[in-house]
């Protein structure tokens, strides 16, 4: 009977030893540890250990012997729906002072992290963290899933933890362990960096629905669309959605991302094409833009339809692919579009960076965790603000272009001087100038005498040369504030602002005396020649300038001094 009680007994022992989790010495070796005494803040490496097992392992099932110190090289799991282990010690070697301390991930995206923990080989208690749950329940206000707990003065804690995603997407594996003090104060100025660049590209976004709505054009508007998505996807990202955007959406939380990203991509790419006139410089790539963004609406629609996996990969080729951009930029600059060299070198830095963020999420090849995200995050700041450049310069070409078909368009393409257009607008303005001033208004028509027998004697080149001649003369005798121009044919016109009538008409004869005396020399063959010309005003302050009227006055004046015998100057009376 006392053989078959003691049987018993040990049977019982060891059944509960097999069905017991195995913490702090097992078979395997000890239990790794980490000493939180004197610990800021550090990312679990060796001789932390981690374990990879299929969905669903109790952690009654974890083979102790298979863990393996976490290294740099596991980071980086790719994309995978597999669940991560790692184990080790919390211990506190302080004889007085109990520590908190924190866990928490890197990445706002992790579906669930499952703390198993026991304090001095008490039994494993579990607390489940999931992003399957609003925001405000979890135990700890952070942007990540996070664990806060206490080691006791002279006392340790064995941890197990399990990441997973319910459906595939990227795993890291850096879990950040910090004292609690030091956990919230980075925490703090986390927060404060990262509302530094929100605040920046806020601003830039209301710089560019500002100018969008002044502009008239819609590129601006296609500019504030892409800031709108970079930022709601950084916000994803950071974990900033769900914490403050949608605490209670556990669906934006989970199916957003590809999403936002697809649309981050659609938004870069069409404003790309308008900015860069794809349409006008490379009509085929124009082509193959609009046909890639199509397919990335259609992953939009088929997310919302629940399709998952080939939309995750769809959304990381799009990110990929807005790398091309650069070159982009550089055919649009060839094509001559100089403002295009901003637009590279804001996707250069930026899309590179976005290549190596999705290779570290999306592939093992890389051992940085999501470190790439943080230079993409800086990259993006610099590449809205060297588009908003590329932007500018785009503008002051398109008014300088402007400007340039206006000269084209008031000048004299013979003579290089104004035409009629460019005397209409001069009379515009000194309608505003005699408002301020005294001096009054006075216009002189010139006309070249004989210039018909001229052109048949000489040919029309030379008739030509003497147009260029008096041209010359004209710009020489002329002040700036003068306007000098074509009327047409052989006639010119000079309005021009002087003290009084017989000013007007010393400016007259010199004009006159000066073409006299210097014939015109074509094909080493001088050619003589005169002009005549009818002065008209004074146009006094006060008064009201009629164009109409002051030309009919010139007119007159110069067909008055024809009918005397031409080569002299008439006054309007």
């Amino acid at each position: 009977m006392i053989l078959c009680q003691r049987f018993i007994a040990v049977l019982l022992i060891s059944l509960l030893l097999s069905t017991s989790p195995r913490c702090a010495t097992a078979e395997g070796g000890d239990m790794p540890e980490i000493e939180i005494s004197s610990l800021e803040s550090r990312l679990l490496r060796d001789p932390v250990q981690h374990w990879t097992s299929e969905t669903q392992t109790r952690i009654d099932e974890l083979p102790i012997d298979a863990f393996r110190p976490l290294t740099d090289e596991q980071v980086n799991q790719g994309i995978t729906d597999r669940d991560y282990w790692i184990r080790f010690r919390v211990s506190n070697a302080d004889n007085n002072n109990p520590v908190r301390w924190v866990l928490h991930h890197e990445t706002s995206y992790l579906d669930e992290m499952s703390v198993y923990y026991a304090d001095n080989d008490q039994p494993l208690q579990k607390v489940t963290l999931s992003d399957r749950e609003p925001f405000t329940e979890r135990p700890v206000d952070y942007r990540t899933l996070a664990f806060e707990h206490t080691t006791r003065q002279n006392s340790y804690t064995d941890l197990y933890l399990r990441l997973r995603y319910e459906k595939p997407d990227a795993m890291s594996l850096n879990v950040y362990l910090s004292r609690a003090d030091i956990f919230y104060n980075k925490s703090r100025k986390e927060y404060f960096l990262f509302g530094t660049y929100y605040g920046v590209m806020g601003s830039l976004l209301i710089i560019a629905l500002v100018f969008a709505s002044i502009m008239r054009q819609v590129v601006y508007l296609y500019y504030a669309v892409f800031l709108a998505s970079s930022i709601l996807m950084w916000a994803l990202l950071n974990g900033f959605a769900f914490q403050y955007l949608w605490p209670g959406s556990v669906y934006w939380q989970n199916e957003g991302f590809h999403i936002i990203f697809l649309a981050t991509a659609i938004t870069a790419l069409q404003f790309s094409r308008h900015f860069l006139q794809t349409a006008r410089c490379c009509p085929r790539i124009n082509k193959i833009i609009y046909l890639a963004q199509w397919i990335m609406i259609g992953g939009i629609l088929l997310r919302f339809a629940g399709l998952y996996t080939p939309v995750l990969y769809l959304s990381f080729v799009s990110l990929a692919l807005l790398a091309l951009l650069p070159l982009l930029g550089y055919f649009a600059y060839q094509y001559g579009m100089r403002y295009a060299r901003w637009y590279s070198i804001a996707w250069l830095f930026y899309g590179i960076s976005l290549v190596f963020s999705v290779l570290s999420a999306g592939s093992n090849l890389l051992s940085w965790g999501m470190t790439p995200l943080i230079f993409t995050q800086i990259g993006g700041v610099l590449e809205s603000v060297f588009l908003l450049i590329a932007l500018g310069e785009r503008l002051v070409g398109w008014d300088r272009d402007r400007l340039h078909a206006l000269e084209i368009a008031n000048k004299d393409p013979l003579t290089g001087l104004g035409n009629r257009r460019a005397l209409e607008e001069a009379f515009d303005s000194l309608k505003i100038q005699l408002r301020s001033t005294d001096k009054p208004v006075f216009l002189l028509m010139i006309d070249l005498d004989h210039f018909k027998e001229i052109n048949d004697e000489y040919g029309h080149d030379a008739g030509d040369y003497i147009l260029q001649h008096l041209a010359r003369i004209l710009s020489l005798l002329c002040r700036p504030e003068d306007i000098c121009i074509r009327y047409g044919g052989e006639e010119f016109a000079v309005l021009t602002r002087m003290d009084n009538v017989e000013q007007a008409c010393q400016f007259s004869e010199r004009i006159r005396t000066e073409f006299a005396n210097q014939p015109t020399t074509y094909e080493e063959t001088p050619i003589p020649h005169t002009l005549t010309i009818g002065v008209a005003g004074p146009i006094e302050s006060g008064h009201e300038i009629k164009r109409a009227e002051l030309l009919r006055q010139a007119d007159a004046a110069l067909y008055r001094a024809k009918q005397a015998g031409r080569n002299q100057t008439v006054v309007y009376a």
